[in-house]
């Protein structure tokens, strides 16, 4: 019983830590350095973001190792670049707010992702060294690099935005012009057959023609019977 407990406790012991390790991944904090190590960093702290990474040369040889160092340098450093790329981003998206249009945390976070992404490339090795069997890198970027790319990336993606507002804007205009026009009511014009039309002029000419022919006339006067007086009898 008491190796069953041991046991259960031991694997509730290795969640656990599996557990913290997931949540130091998700949250990786900016080391901090001591003057001594930054003297060694070749880094000027007024103007560059900077940070370093480290991996003990093992089995897998020296190459791997810097690899290695190179990795956690950069991602200690991309850390560094989106909380500042936030931070200038939140800035330029409070001149949006004020206008009453409200952008997401999560495009800010997007956004800045975007732009830690494409300045990582951008970063310089400013120091790398070996000391008791350890690899070491320092990596470094232009803090100005910064708000020039945010800018660039703000107005890329607002330009966006407008152009998508331009969009709907014309489709509504053209699309749903007849919502808006007032209904136009149409007089209906009785139809007439084309054979009454025909019929009707027939006749009229008919008796237009019997109206003014002479010849009618007369041959009225002969079939007439003819008159008989008293007189001749």
């Amino acid at each position: 019983m008491k190796n069953k407990l041991k046991m259960i406790f031991l694997s509730g012991l290795i969640l656990s830590l599996g557990a913290c390790t997931n949540i130091q991944d998700t949250f990786i904090g900016a080391p901090t350095y001591t003057e001594v190590e930054k003297s060694n960093f070749n880094v000027q702290e007024e103007t560059q973001l900077f940070a370093m990474g480290s991996y003990k040369v093992n089995e897998s040889g020296t190459a791997v190792a810097k690899m290695k160092a190179k990795e956690q340098a950069e991602t200690y450093l991309k850390k560094q670049i989106f909380n500042e790329t936030t931070n200038v981003l939140n800035s330029f998206f409070n001149e949006i707010h004020t206008k009453n249009i409200v952008i997401s945390k999560d495009t800010v976070e997007d956004l800045a992702n975007l732009v830690s992404s494409q300045l990582i490339k951008d970063a310089v090795t400013a120091n790398s060294w070996n000391n008791e069997g350890k690899e070491f890198i320092v990596l470094a970027i232009d803090k100005n690099r910064i708000p020039e790319k945010v800018k660039e990336t703000f107005v890329v993606h607002l330009q966006a935005v407008i152009d998508d507002l331009d969009g709907a804007i014309n489709k509504v205009s053209k699309e749903y012009v007849e919502i808006a026009a007032p209904p136009v009511a149409v007089e209906e014009t009785p139809i007439v057959k084309t054979t009454e039309v025909e019929t009707i002029n027939e006749t009229a000419k008919t008796e237009n023609r019997k109206s003014s022919d002479p010849v009618s006339d007369s041959d009225n006067d002969k079939n007439a019977e003819p008159e008989v007086f008293l007189d001749d009898f």
